[in-house]
């Protein structure tokens, strides 16, 4: 089933991005792999940013089934996945499943792991969404910097992984200071997406 999906972006993106990545997972594609999982997760948003977004949505329907087992190494790329299938629900006017998809994700969010309790867990989770800052979500400074030293690669790689944490984490709605920025998180979501896809 994947292998087929992957041929299928192959023949219908034939960017360079979008094919090595395509490569990887035809050779391999686990969901209990993190690099497997990376891989995919990256793989998505790529497609997202070339406007392939049918195409992105087959590849986040991949996780649909994967059971929840909070190992974060694969399941911080199925978020971010899931948070970028939010947004394109919405922009679908399906903000109801996109709803969903968030009260599932909190859930795993909330999951007690071996050491705390609910309640600790809880406390826990609370403390981690509210030090997500709007100004390391954007990655504005690092990305500058690397223009101003005419190493536009790197701005490229900053702001892919930028836009993973843009959408995937304002998505959702957990975090106070990116619900706080949301329209300036749009505005560096759009630049970004513009300036990425210039990529050949």
């Amino acid at each position: 089933m994947e292998n087929q999906i992957f041929e299928q972006i192959k023949s219908k993106c034939q960017k360079k991005k979008v094919v090595s990545i395509c490569n990887k997972l035809l050779k391999k594609c686990s969901f209990k792999s993190g690099t497997d999982c990376e891989n995919l997760c990256h793989l998505a948003y790529w497609l997202y940013v070339y406007g392939q977004k049918e195409l992105a949505m087959d590849c986040i329907a991949l996780t649909h089934d994967v059971t929840f087992d909070l190992n974060y190494n694969v399941w911080t790329f199925i978020h971010a996945m899931w948070g970028l299938e939010m947004r394109l629900l919405r922009e679908e006017d399906k903000g109801d499943e996109a709803q969903k998809i968030a009260e599932t994700m909190n859930a795993h969010l909330l999951t007690p792991n071996k050491i705390d309790n609910p309640d600790k867990m809880s406390a826990r989770e609370e403390k981690r969404r509210s030090r997500f800052a709007y100004e390391d979500a954007i990655r504005k400074e690092k990305v500058e910097a690397s223009l101003q030293e005419n190493n536009l690669t790197r701005a490229n790689e900053l702001r892919f992984v930028a836009l993973l944490g843009m959408i995937g984490n304002t998505e959702t709605g957990f975090y106070p200071q990116l619900n706080e920025h949301k329209q300036q998180i749009e505005e560096k979501i759009v630049e970004y997406v513009s300036e990425l896809s210039k990529i050949k």
